[in-house]
């Protein structure tokens, strides 16, 4: 089991647990080797180390821990703010905005942690799923870009895991800089932007512009100079389209570009 797979299963894992008031490591293990069935993911109950399980107990954990105080101390500002408005108490008021102010810079690293991809920060899978799907459809109508390194098993073959951990950090910051699109780390080399837009000109122009300037560009890592070259599919989707059928016709495009070109973008 890769770490892809690992991040992934461990997203949807905590995802199930959270709908249960206490989380045992009998109830993790459970969960978690239902959603590798589900997901098609072999698991090798030998690899899958207690070290493993503990680790991601203890992210679990943490943030249960996190979502109470944060919880707590909600319910503490409340409180205090109607007694300050009852008793007209200008300095309580101001303690309250002060720790409300600190509540949501707590609220907003939570958010970090369970929505940022740890090795580019592009938003997660978990993500996407929770801010623009429900029940698979979405909740808006927009336009999706489904993103591929091309040959990027091959840059971790040469150059190693680590050039292409940095290859993935830079197309998520050339993607951050497309303007208003949300970049997603969607698996593996695998990127998925999404643009509130519902026409898709604008995207698609910026995209090519992204790829010809990739395809002109060499890139440097330790002593090592090569090109990075991408392909993609773009269409527009509608609020209430199925998700897996938009992610379905988007990747074929995909395919469909890496074949059809000399290079994906030239």
């Amino acid at each position: 089991m890769n770490i892809e797979d690992l991040r992934l299963l461990t997203n949807d894992t905590i995802k199930e647990i959270r709908k249960f008031d206490v989380v045992t490591p009998e109830l993790f293990k459970d969960t978690f080797l239902m959603k590798a069935k589900e997901n098609d993911i072999p698991i090798d109950l030998e690899e899958l180390s207690q070290k493993t399980l503990d680790f991601t107990l203890h992210k679990v954990y943490k943030i249960e821990k996190e979502t109470r105080a944060n919880t707590e101390l909600l319910q503490q500002n409340i409180e205090l703010a109607t007694e300050a408005i009852d008793q007209k108490d200008k300095d309580l008021l101001q303690s309250v905005q002060k720790q409300m102010e600190e509540l949501n810079r707590r609220i907003s690293m939570l958010e970090e942690q369970v929505y940022l991809d740890e090795l580019t920060k592009a938003y997660n899978r978990k993500w996407l799923f929770e801010k623009f799907l429900i029940n698979e459809k979405f909740l808006k109508s927009g336009t999706l870009v489904f993103v591929d390194i091309d040959k990027f098993k091959e840059i971790n073959d040469t150059y190693g895991h680590i050039t292409g951990d940095k290859v993935l950090a830079m197309i998520t910051q050339l993607t951050k800089k497309l303007g208003d699109t949300h970049t997603i780390r969607y698996g593996g080399d695998e990127f998925i932007l999404i643009s509130l837009h519902d026409d898709d000109s604008h995207l698609q122009n910026q995209m090519d512009a992204l790829c010809k300037t990739l395809d002109s560009k060499l890139f440097k890592y330790q002593g090592n100079t090569f090109h990075v070259h991408i392909s993609y599919g773009i269409t527009t989707f509608k609020a209430g389209d199925d998700f897996q059928s938009v992610i379905e016709k988007v990747d074929q495009m995909m395919y469909e570009h890496k074949k059809t070109k000399i290079h994906a973008c030239a």
